[in-house]
């Protein structure tokens, strides 16, 4: 964690339960959302480049530029039909984002410039955010993220990336068991890819 990202969950625990449900999400920020009546769904989600979470059951759910309050009320909504009772959910931040304004621009090359950022959700031992060298193939990348779990589909890994020109993003589908088998040719990442690995299904 860095020094200004320390000081800012400090300052965030020292000013209360208040300041703490009036804070605004923004994307790079890690939320643990907890569901009292189902442990299973329990887990840590990163808020992505695009503002939203993913959530099993619900999908994806707008995020950044809401409190944590407004994400409980919207998660609660969605998991709503799939219990006999309105659940109780816990919201709060694992994490927070480095603020740009927190980075000065250096003039100087440093060993930093060849990394890119990368996103990771879903059943992988260490989502969030990651940075790799430039060049890191899909496998690197989910070593680095402490592979993937035992419930994970290798077989339809998703792999979202903008497109710097017009802004669209288009999702790649990658057989991560055959790669890891040694079929198909290596993946390679850009700056900003996030990756999903999926949950797998009942018979898959």
């Amino acid at each position: 964690m860095t020094l200004y990202r320390w000081f800012l969950c400090i300052a965030l625990m020292l000013a209360g339960p208040v300041a703490a449900k009036s804070y605004v999400l923004q994307s790079g920020d890690t939320l643990r959302i907890e569901v009292i009546e189902d442990s299973s769904l329990n887990r840590n989600a990163l808020v992505l480049p695009d503002g939203t979470i993913a959530f099993p059951m619900i999908g994806q759910v707008a995020a950044a530029g809401l409190t944590l309050s407004q994400v409980r009320e919207a998660l609660t909504s969605g998991l709503a039909p799939n219990f006999a009772q309105r659940p109780s959910l816990h919201v709060a931040v694992a994490s927070i984002a480095r603020r740009k304004e927190a980075v000065r621009a250096i003039s100087a090359p440093k060993a930093s410039d060849n990394l890119i950022t990368v996103f990771g959700m879903g059943e992988l031992g260490r989502p969030g955010k990651l940075q790799l060298q430039q060049g890191s193939s899909l496998l690197q990348f989910l070593a680095q993220a402490g592979g993937t779990t035992p419930y994970a589909a290798t077989k339809r890994v998703q792999v979202r990336r903008v497109a710097s020109a017009d802004g669209i993003t288009k999702t790649y589908r990658v057989n991560v068991k055959k790669l890891m088998q040694g079929g198909g040719a290596s993946f390679l990442l850009a700056p900003g890819d996030v990756v999903i690995v999926p949950e797998r299904k009942l018979f898959e």
